[in-house]
């Protein structure tokens, strides 16, 4: 095996027990008539077992390796330096402490305004599942592409599209919500749910270490609510009392509309006109309708009010019929002559976006003189919800996003939660502090004659080595100074160089990982990603030896397409 660091570590933290015999009455039952389960006393024995999988199943590549995607592994991989985590990222499901979301969970992207809608929102399954594996609609390439892709079917990658969505945002130092982007989406395999129920109903499923930000700042949801589980993983008890950050408010229902208390919540939480008369229940067609009487009626409106801005009591220009009361707040006036007040397209606009509809008609005099005012925006703002109770779902298929920027969290069923990218400063203020040794936290590579991606050789001289150590130790004294003048660890970390060392969990079932093995663990690729597969080759050896033996006959080292 290649040397290069004596910390580099991949270890197992579980695996199904009994891989191959379970791999094999999968592939059994493909073939049988009976129920293979009643049969599970006269299985053969693992190693018998392992030998029926090759002979059957992969021998003479016969195509059919859905039963290897039964039996799961999860690695925990350590010490690794930052470049090689993000090149697992690519290729594989690996998640920060388990920290990840249920594939229903709605993702808050915005339009241009800053405002949102139900078409705006994509759960984050469907995300990964965009990202991975583009548009769903085949389609078929006649020529040869513009960067020399054949003639083929082909799906159409989105990810440039994704990127340039407008994520839902909160600024932590002010509070405010702005624009992010999306800069990976992840699955994270197979892991322990939790539903987290909040006073107002929102819901969010995810696990016990993804970070929320609550009342008292960043905590995991477990260390959030105090919570205590059984070994099955069942909910004990929540020892604490916890308020989530929210953005929004869910609810559902025909009629919500006429309960004053939801539809200010609605308002504050920033909904639209539009949203909110969704979630009443007032169909797309009958606000068709409504708008057409409206435009209909308008011109009697105007002259009602003498062709005056009932906001502005500017004269004049192009006004809009308004509902005083809104549709969605008394479906009973929406054809209410008495109930409509002319207003300028900009003051329109003001009221709708600026949610302040409730407002306007509880504070309305009719204007008849010009004023000039012109009231402050208010801006969307981030509220506190109590939880009122977890439960344990079971096991699902999560889900991670990262997000660029200065601001690492996003908005998820409407609360705000951080993204995958987890990340503490404490090992950087300790290496200052002298308490924890420099290379255990950045890793450079040993002095030593090395090749390029190209074949051109160079020398990693110890003068060198000594000059980038010097490098890490006064980025580390950089980023405690920024600390210390207030700036958050999101931000400071930007002062620090790349390659940190990384601990990171991986869950893969045997196909995913002969997957990723033909992908990274080829001659050519960066020495510290072969380093980390010949680790992992070794656990896949111990774990499922019959069919690890066939792989490194087969496949091993010969980079082909995976099974």
């Amino acid at each position: 095996m290649l040397i290069m660091d004596d910390r580099f570590a991949v270890e197992v933290i579980s695996q199904t027990p009994n891989p191959q015999q379970i791999a094999y009455a999968a592939m059994h039952q493909d073939y049988a008539e009976e129920l293979v389960w009643t049969e599970r006393d006269r299985w053969p024995e693992e190693t018998k077992c392992g030998e029926l999988i090759v002979k059957y199943l992969l021998k003479g590549n016969r195509g059919h390796y859905g039963p290897l995607e039964h039996p799961q592994i999860v690695l925990n991989f350590g010490f690794f330096p930052h470049s090689t985590m993000q090149q697992m990222r690519t290729h594989r499901n690996v998640s920060f402490d388990v920290q990840c979301l249920a594939g229903d969970t709605e993702i808050t992207f915005i339009d241009g305004k800053g405002y949102t809608n139900r078409t705006l929102k994509k759960t984050i399954g469907e995300l990964y599942d965009l990202w991975t594996n583009g548009e769903t609609a085949i389609r078929e390439r006649q020529i040869r592409g513009r960067q020399g892709q054949p003639p083929c079917p082909y799906q159409r990658d989105c990810k440039t599209r994704l990127r340039k969505m407008r994520l839902r945002v909160l600024n932590e130092d002010t509070g405010r919500f702005e624009i992010g982007h999306i800069k990976d989406v992840m699955c994270s395999g197979l892991q322990p749910v939790y539903r987290l129920t909040l006073a107002n109903g929102q819901t969010l499923d995810c696990t016990t270490q993804h970070r929320l930000l609550t009342s008292e700042g960043w905590q995991t949801m477990g260390d959030a609510v105090g919570l205590v589980t059984d070994p099955e993983g069942h909910v004990v008890e929540m020892t604490k009392p916890s308020a989530v950050m929210c953005n929004g408010l869910t609810a559902a229902g025909n009629g919500l509309y006429r309960d004053k208390t939801w539809l200010q919540q609605q308002i504050n939480a920033g909904f639209s006109t539009k949203a909110i008369a969704e979630l009443s229940g007032c169909s797309d067609e009958e606000r068709e309708l409504i708008g057409a009487w409206t435009r209909q009626i308008a011109p009697q409106v105007h002259q009602k009010f003498n062709y005056t801005c009932q906001r502005c009591a500017q004269r004049g220009g192009a006004l809009q019929a308004h509902h005083l009361v809104p549709v969605f707040a008394d479906g009973c006036l929406a054809y209410d002559f008495e109930n409509l007040v002319s207003l300028c397209k900009s003051c329109h606009e003001y009221i709708h976006h600026n949610h302040c509809e409730m407002e306007f008609a509880q504070n309305f005099q009719p204007l008849t003189q010009p004023a000039e005012w012109q009231p402050k925006p208010k801006a969307l703002t981030a509220h506190p919800v109590q939880v009122i109770k977890v439960d344990y779902l079971g096991t699902q298929v999560t889900y991670d996003l990262e997000v660029e920027g200065p601001w690492h969290n996003f908005v998820a069923n409407g609360m705000v939660v951080h993204n995958s990218f987890r990340y503490t400063g404490q090992r950087i203020q300790d290496v200052v502090e002298g308490k924890q040794d420099l290379e255990d936290v950045f890793y450079l590579r040993p002095v030593g004659t090395y090749t390029d991606r190209q074949g051109k050789k160079y020398e990693y001289t110890t003068e060198q080595r000594q000059q980038d150590l010097d490098w890490c130790l006064q980025g580390c004294h950089r980023y405690a100074e920024r600390i210390g003048q207030g700036l958050s660890e999101e931000h400071a970390r930007g002062l620090i160089p790349f390659d940190v060392r990384q601990h990171w969990v991986m869950s893969a079932n045997a196909r995913s990982l002969m997957h990723l093995l033909d992908i990274r663990g080829k001659f050519d690729v960066q020495a510290e990603t072969r380093v980390m597969t010949e680790l992992m080759f070794e656990r896949f050896q111990q774990w499922m030896p019959d069919v690890a033996a066939w792989y490194e006959k087969t496949r091993w080292r010969k980079g082909p397409l995976a099974p």
